[in-house]
């Protein structure tokens, strides 16, 4: 008897803990990526922004996980195109990048939705082979639901039919990269369809000059005509609708947002920044106290505020579905700071351009330090070199915030080294599949977890060797740059003479890897 209860107690016992460890697994979760347009990390107050707030994105880093070795391309395409097929940028014949503006001729000459189709399909380049596998695709076979919002896809001109080759279910949003630099479209694209924008007239949609010469803030403020309905606000309400509509489902949600990608517009009752005394202080003295770079200045900040209220909606609308510990959430940008305020922004292009004063009356190229970061050891700010359009620091080193409640540790800096088209591989993971063959990929789980796990030995980006030893190597002008950026994230000191065997070990990896073939090719 006394054998039998014993058994019995220990079968119990068994069978408990495997419940237990059943309701502290993790179900396949909820991904949300949201990607914004053209921030560099200096635009965040969790990576050191003063001027701008942005409470909602700060949040997500104090409870998750923050990095500060995330790299992407140097401009939207390639590093659209590395994020939804899992591969370097640098690769030969990889992906195409098609001409933009094909919408605002269709809507100009008055095109169907099906000549569009013909037309955008007729000027696609590199057609994906049948073995080829999107993100997307990858999760709707793991039994995910698959949405997109934004600016759908790498473009700059994207149609139905390649949509729905990526495995997207669902989307809202411009198939016309070129025209999503405007904020009021007349319709945006639905699944195939064109939803109407109500008030919206111009086939441009209505993209703003970037001219600060006097009278231009006024003209920019003051001529809405045609300009009623703020894109953004529609693609967020699609999303919040489908959230709530499928939130009994996996689900995929790809926020590629256009904000805040200049040129600066926000719609006036929402200009929070207007007259801001601490940016009207900061700049009296920037642009040689050009009140009109100051206005605009005034925009972007409050374009950068709506796309921090926006973050904030999401997140709302995760908590209201009661879906906080299953869904997690990704921050991230498609490359690093561009200056939408200033005439002479191409100054700061280059390895000479760190963020701070540029001449000798002590000017500031751009009073928001958007391309600063903490990006050291001990989180200390720094100022990168270059901007967006660059494979400077400035130009490719990106925000990167995770956060999933109840998984993943709270406030965690992570040092890592992660390359935009890790997240294939990482939802991979997530989603209990298998990796597709052929990719580039590496898994950063192991990194949000705090697990041991193989850490990269390089990324590649934009024809530039990155090393998770922290080195950079690139060519210039048909010059070797290489940087030990462990040590110097500022790039001011080019190396290439003076140590020679890094030198000949990375030009080694840049010899493989820059134009080379895809493996599954």
């Amino acid at each position: 008897m006394h054998t039998f209860l014993r058994l019995f107690l220990q079968t119990a016992l068994l069978m408990t803990a495997g419940l237990s460890q059943a309701a502290v697994t993790p179900p396949k979760p909820n991904i949300i990526l949201i990607y914004a347009d053209d921030m560099g990390m200096g635009l965040l107050g969790c990576y050191g922004e003063s001027l701008v707030k942005t409470p909602n994105i700060d949040r997500l880093a104090e409870q998750g996980v923050m990095f500060t070795r995330c790299y992407s391309s140097q401009y939207c395409c390639p590093a659209r195109a590395s994020l939804l097929m899992g591969v370097h940028d640098s690769h030969s014949k990889s992906y195409s990048e098609t001409p933009g503006g094909l919408v605002i001729t269709a809507e100009k000459q008055g095109w169907s939705n099906e000549e569009f189709e013909q037309k955008a399909a007729r000027r696609a380049g590199i057609k994906p082979t049948p073995q080829e596998v999107f993100l997307p695709e990858m999760l709707k076979k793991a039994g995910y639901v698959t949405a997109q919002f934004g600016k759908l896809d790498w473009g700059f001109t994207t149609w139905h039919g390649e949509l729905q080759r990526h495995g997207w279910d669902h989307y809202v949003g411009y198939m016309d990269h070129v025209r999503a630099h405007g904020y009021y479209p007349s319709f945006l694209w639905k699944n195939g369809e064109r939803l109407p924008l109500e008030g919206n007239t111009h086939a441009d949609a209505g993209k703003t000059p970037e001219n600060y010469s006097q009278g231009a803030t006024e003209k920019r403020r003051g001529n809405r005509e045609g300009k009623v309905t703020y894109a953004p606000d529609v693609m967020l309400r699609e999303t919040l609708k489908f959230m709530e509509e499928n939130r009994k489902k996996p689900m995929f949600i790809f926020f590629s947002t256009n904000l805040p990608h200049g040129p600066v517009d926000i719609l006036p009752a929402e200009n929070v920044y207007a007259g801001n005394p601490e940016i009207r202080k900061a700049y009296a003295n920037a642009s040689g106290g050009n009140k009109e770079c100051g206005a605009a200045a005034e925009e972007y900040a409050s374009m950068v505020d709506k796309l921090d209220r926006q973050v904030g909606a999401i997140v709302a609308q995760v908590h209201k579905l009661g879906l906080e510990k299953h869904t997690m959430i990704i921050f991230a940008s498609d490359n690093g700071h561009e200056i939408y305020y200033r005439t002479d922004k191409g100054r700061g292009r280059g390895l000479d351009y760190h963020g701070g004063v540029v001449d000798k009356n002590g000017e500031l190229l751009d009073i928001f330090r958007g391309n600063r970061g903490k990006v050291g050891l001990k989180n200390a700010m720094v100022n990168l070199a270059g901007l967006k359009w660059t494979n400077h620091e400035g130009g490719i080193r990106v925000p990167m915030i995770v956060s999933w409640p109840g998984t993943l540790p709270h406030g965690k800096v992570c040092h890592g080294l992660v390359a935009n088209y890790d997240h294939m591989a990482t939802f991979a993971d997530l989603a209990g599949v298998r990796m597709p063959e052929g990719k580039d990929a590496v898994s950063y789980k192991n990194m949000l977890l705090g697990k041991p796990g193989k850490l990269r030995d390089y990324i590649v980006i934009d024809h530039t060797i990155i090393t998770g030893d922290g080195w950079k190597l690139t060519m210039k002008n048909g010059q070797w740059l290489l940087f030990q950026i462990s040590r110097d994230p500022e790039e001011r000191n080019n190396l290439a003479e003076k140590q020679p065997k890094q030198l000949e070990r990375l030009q080694a990896i840049y010899k493989k890897e820059a134009g080379s073939p895809r493996k599954d090719r």
